[in-house]
């Protein structure tokens, strides 16, 4: 195969492989993060704490040199000595060179006095490797607030707390190795070992970065320095929280502008947000949704465990990009070749079925019973009763066919010498065939010849079909998707007069203020009581819906408080009247307006448009399938803040109930572009509103046929500190 791949273009010619050897092409790129590549290559580094003297002279420079560079290390501790020829400074003030780096590992409460120290030396950066600051509880988290502020008055930058010095380790180099390489950022030093132990597997890493507290530098920092770093090809995360929606935003964008894929196992998903909120919004988009629509915004695959992160994080770095979809199947036993194909399927891999001249191809060599048509059965005997030049001809078969994109070889026992022979003919093929070859090794028992085959061949490996399939299909997602990535601009933030004049008022009126970011409402009166709901039916027009008037229902068709399609004068008042008399015994305290006799929508298809708010996000835009029975449909898409009209499309579209709107079995296609506006106005008014804006529900908004526009039929906005 063509094992190389230029890191932000296409893949080089089969000759250019060749002679690569299966590295990507270098691309020179300006560093962005000049700070944190200061960080990584200091001149001068204080070890500031405890000093193992037990160790010997020869083994402590071993250690310290293999971190920090040959003779570029100091030793600091109160008690001072020398550990051979190697002095132990008692300050950081008392060394007599230039240190750029601090590395502190003392009682957290001596920390900040630490970085005091350093900062009147004109130390820049500190690794923070002691804990026991906010992980332990409110005594930890003020030393960790002394810490940050200590840096923050001398101007240090500061790595950690609670972290360790992985970042500065050397990362084993992978002998040939076939591709680009990994750089690795965590918020856990212990879960970013197995992820770095993927050398074993043949994969590259340039750095593993464990962020520990995020006092003052986060992984967003580090995201966007290897989106600049010319010896990462791909970003993979362990992440369990962001701490700043703008620096994730820029990572992001930088990441994408380089052509840096990032692949995240994104953790702590909670459903408190969910079971405070009052809206169906708020049920609807807890935190771990908004994080979602933020990683579909920018194209951020992710996963959910570690063998995930690392096996499709390497799939990534090894193909490249621009690797065409369709996958030929090839195994040695039909069973394999059955899960195969059913894992495919599942996980939305195209297997095209292979051409006839292909199919005549293959059975020149593998018995006419068997099944080429993809997936390929060679039925096992063929591995050992066919010579290497026959065994390695089927495969390139394979890989030859017009619909193929690359080759999948399922392993799923090990069976020597079979597995051992079918490792050889993949080691000498893999720099001549065109298209990429990948494996599955799904046994346990890797202590065989044929495992170290296909480790040694550089090629993409994974442990299950499952595994192998669905990092495939993120794989072809995020091609498709990167056409589309794009910086969205901030949305209008001004407050319109108008706007400012409703919030102005002792009790808002919050369907004016919707009316002023262009919201079409339904037509409706509040009518005091049920001859004012008569007189207001008469002058709206029948048939008229009546519903309660109070803040105090947020849910008023859960509590019975809706009557539609009422067609009578004499029906409206009855209506009104058991509506008022039914909320009044309901909560004897409520403040009730009245009743909201209001323009009954007929048809139409109804959906539900919302903000909620992430602690770190900020506002974000909802879009489902609406009405009553939301929460049971729970049919939403969610997008944070600034999006654009294309996000407003995609999250419509992404919808399981969009085919309502598509004009399914039958229906009159309706009028998405209007809804589209809805969900813009909604976010230039979540915007506009900013903290003042709690939650919003605009619930059923009524998409018409199209050219018809739509109507929002009932609201629910809770301004903060205000039921509105």
């Amino acid at each position: 195969m063509a094992a190389s791949v230029a890191c932000r273009a296409s893949w080089p010619t089969l000759a250019e492989g060749r002679r690569q050897r299966g590295h990507y092409h270098r691309i020179p790129m300006a560093q962005r993060r000049v700070d944190l590549e200061e960080f990584f290559h200091p001149i001068g580094v204080a070890v500031i704490g405890g000093v193992d003297r037990t160790q010997t002279e020869d083994g402590l420079r071993a250690a310290m040199d293999s971190r920090w560079g040959e003779g570029n290390w100091h030793l600091v501790n109160p008690k001072g000595g020398a550990i051979g020829t190697v002095p132990v400074y008692e300050t950081v003030a008392d060394v007599p060179e230039p240190v750029s780096l601090a590395v502190i590992s003392t009682p957290p409460a001596a920390c900040a006095q630490v970085v005091d120290e350093c900062g009147a030396v004109g130390v820049r950066y500190a690794l923070v490797f002691s804990s026991g600051f906010s992980e332990v509880g409110p005594e930890g988290a003020a030393l960790e607030a002394e810490l940050g502020e200590a840096g923050r008055r001398h101007g240090i930058r500061i790595f950690g707390p609670n972290t360790n010095t992985n970042a500065f380790e050397p990362v084993p180099e992978v002998p040939g190795l076939r591709g680009g390489k990994i750089g690795v950022v965590t918020q856990s030093g212990h879960n970013g070992r197995p992820i770095m132990q993927g050398v074993h597997f043949g994969i590259g890493f340039s750095r593993q970065v464990p962020c520990g507290n995020e006092v003052d530098l986060e992984v967003s920092d580090f995201i966007e320095y290897f989106a600049f770093d010319e010896d990462t090809a791909v970003i993979a995360g362990y992440i369990e929280g962001f701490r700043s929606a703008e620096k994730l935003r820029t990572a992001l964008e930088a990441a994408n502008a380089q052509h840096k894929p990032v692949v995240i196992l994104k953790i702590g998903a909670t459903d408190a947000g969910s079971r405070m909120a009052s809206s169906h919004t708020g049920h609807l988009t807890g935190s771990d949704e908004v994080i979602d629509g933020l990683f579909e915004q920018y194209g951020v695959v992710r996963v959910r465990d570690l063998d995930e992160l690392l096996e499709t994080a390497a799939l990534f770095a090894k193909l490249g990009p621009d690797v065409p979809e369709g996958a030929g199947l090839y195994s040695i036993s039909g069973g394999s070749s059955t899960l195969m194909a059913e894992a495919a399927e599942l996980a939305g891999v195209p297997v095209p079925r292979l051409a006839e001249s292909t199919q005549a191809k293959l059975h020149r060599h593998i018995p006419g019973y068997l099944a080429v048509s993809n997936p390929v059965d060679n039925g096992g005997t063929f591995i050992v009763s066919e010579p290497a030049e026959v065994r390695q001809q089927v495969i390139r078969d394979i890989c030859d066919d017009p619909a193929v994109g690359y080759t999948v070889v399922g392993v799923t026992g090990a069976v020597p010498p079979m597995t051992d022979l079918l490792g050889d003919d993949i080691v000498a093929l893999v720099d001549e065939v065109e298209r990429p070859i990948i494996a599955t090794w799904n046994s346990l028992k890797v202590d065989e010849p044929g495992f170290d085959r296909l480790v040694e061949s550089g090629i993409p490996l994974f442990r299950s079909f499952r595994g192998c399939f669905a990092a495939l299909a993120d794989y072809h997602r995020y091609q498709r998707r990167r056409q589309g990535f794009r910086v969205r601009l901030p949305l209008p933030g001004a407050m319109p007069e108008a706007a400012e004049a409703v919030l102005g008022e002792a009790v808002p009126d919050t369907g004016a203020l919707l009316r002023v970011f262009g919201l079409p409402l339904a037509t409706s009166v509040v009518a005091p009581s049920a001859g004012d709901a008569r007189l207001a039916a008469k002058e709206i027009g029948l048939p008229v819906a009546v519903k309660i008037a109070s803040a105090d229902f947020p849910h008023k068709s859960d509590a019975g408080l809706v009557a539609l399609g009422v067609d009578s004068l004499d029906g409206v008042e009855q209506a009104a009247t058991a509506i008022l008399d039914r909320a009044r015994a309901a909560g004897p305290g409520a403040a009730i307006e009245g009743v909201e006799v209001q323009q009954m929508v007929i048809g139409g298809t109804e959906m539900i448009v919302g903000v909620t708010r992430d602690p770190t996000l900020g506002p974000a835009v909802m879009v489902g399938t609406g009405g009553v029975f939301t929460e049971v449909l729970a049919d939403a898409s969610v997008r944070p803040l600034p999006l654009d009209e294309a996000d407003a499309y995609e999250m419509i579209r992404s919808l399981k109930g969009f085919p309502l709107l598509d004009g399914a079995r039958g229906r009159p296609p309706a009028d998405v572009d209007v809804l589209v506006q809805v969900v813009m106005a909604t976010a230039t008014l979540a915007t506009a509103l900013g903290d003042r804006l709690t939650e919003l529900d605009l619930n059923p908004v009524i998409v018409l046929d199209r050219g018809q526009g739509a109507v929002v039929v009932d609201h629910l906005m809770i301004l903060a500190d205000t039921y509105s």
